[in-house]
């Protein structure tokens, strides 16, 4: 394997102290960035993305080359319309499919009858891999219903074999079928993405996310139980969301340590967070049912060697000490969103690196002057001491270009320690 080149030690060493909280010579800058490359220089379509992952190369590496970034991100959040299309996928809508502007974004349908019931917590529990094959999958995918009549958890010795029995029916086989061709699309695509970022690593970049897991929480909250019924479940069914909570805890942990063993470039790993916010869960009901399984999630891509990086997606200021008190030094990334940057830095100082600070919407809407006073403003208040990871509030869709080289030079030219 060819030896990076020198401008990318140079932007991995300076990520790498900026996580160990360390005082480094400027700021380290890289936003988050999702179509922006896509809309901005307008070469190819989300849509277009879609049916083809390595269109989004030329657009990507524009991106870098233009704006220097300190770390690369690659295409998010671009699912592979085919294999969703080959699926029957119940759950999104997305360019080409329900949405006809072909650089809309994805959307996710709030499907009541998609839903696991509270009375199968325990089921999942108990099985978590049965339940997802014979429950989830039928559910969000229409060509996979007849994994329904399929249940191998007695399959031994020989009369335990009978259960293999309805894998010879035809809506059986015809699910197999449309996995196995869904498994050759996502193969491509992940050979894909994997090309885009060994290019911007050859042209200078690491990688800023190698990965992204949710927290054994949001497995739930996110997908199998919808966000209104897993919040008001923590009030109805405590005990039953709990034991479920602690087995997707364990399968979360298998998924990590599996990824670190049979994938090593992984090296960050991206958990976004999509409930613990202050305005939804209290800091008891966090303490009891979200952060024992996050927790644990985030040691073991700590004991593997790998950084987290936490993507917090609203206001934490009341569980901001939990983090700071509970987790080693020098080992995580917090991107903040609509925190008291402030507290936060009182309290992350020499422990936590914070991500965030710089107002997406002034990079789309505001001017240049705007943008350049608030990178300065977050720049005196969480540059000090080390520890300070340069990124939005947003990721980004959408930027004036001027706004966005206004950002990256005065991150590259004004530090105040």
């Amino acid at each position: 394997m060819e030896v990076p080149n020198e401008i990318f030690q140079e932007r991995l060493k300076l990520f790498e102290d900026t996580v160990a909280c360390k005082r480094t010579d400027r700021v380290l800058a890289a936003p988050m960035i999702m179509y922006l490359p896509i809309l901005m220089y307008g070469d190819v379509t989300i849509q277009d993305v879609m049916m083809d992952y390595s269109k989004a190369e030329p657009s990507f590496v524009r991106y870098h080359q233009e704006f220097q970034p300190d770390l690369a991100w690659g295409p998010q959040s671009i699912y592979p319309s085919s294999a969703l299309d080959g699926l029957g996928c119940q759950d999104l809508k997305w360019p080409g499919k329900q949405i006809e502007d072909p650089n809309g974004g994805f959307q996710v349908l709030d499907r009541e009858d998609g839903y696991m019931s509270p009375d199968e917590y325990l089921e999942y529990a108990e099985d978590p891999t049965g339940f997802m094959i014979r429950k989830v999958l039928p559910r969000h995918y229409s060509a996979l219903q007849g994994l329904e009549m399929l249940d191998l958890s007695n399959a031994i010795w020989q009369g335990g074999l009978y259960s293999m029995i309805p894998a010879a029916l035809p809506p059986v086989q015809s699910a197999f079928q449309a996995m196995a061709e869904a498994g050759g699309k996502m193969m491509k695509t992940a050979e894909a993405g994997g090309k885009i970022m060994g290019t911007l690593a050859a042209m200078g970049w690491p990688s800023a996310t190698d990965g992204a897991f949710s927290a054994p929480f949001d497995l739930f909250n996110d997908t199998l139980r919808g966000f209104l019924n897993t919040t008001m479940d923590m009030i109805e069914y405590p005990d039953e969301l709990l034991a479920a909570v602690e087995t997707s805890t364990k399968m979360q942990v298998r998924a990590i340590k599996n990824t670190f063993a049979t994938q090593p470039f992984v090296k960050t790993v991206t958990f976004f967070i999509h409930n613990g916010m202050d305005m939804f869960m209290s800091r008891e009901q966090y303490q009891t049912f979200y952060w024992p399984g996050l927790k644990k999630c985030i040691e073991t891509v700590i004991e593997l060697g790998g950084t987290p990086h936490i993507y917090l997606e609203d206001k934490y200021d009341d569980k901001l000490d939990i983090f700071a008190n509970e987790l080693p030094p020098g080992k995580c990334i917090f991107t903040l969103i609509n925190c008291d940057m402030e507290k936060a830095k009182e309290l992350f100082a020499g422990k936590i690196c914070i991500s965030g600070g710089v107002d997406g919407t002034l990079l789309q809407y505001g001017t240049k002057e705007a943008v350049i006073e608030n990178v300065k403003r977050s720049i005196d208040i969480l540059a000090p001491g080390g520890g300070y990871f340069l990124n939005c509030d947003v990721s980004l869709d959408v930027a004036k270009p001027e706004n966005l080289h206004a950002l990256f030079d005065t991150a590259r030219s004004y530090m105040k320690y």
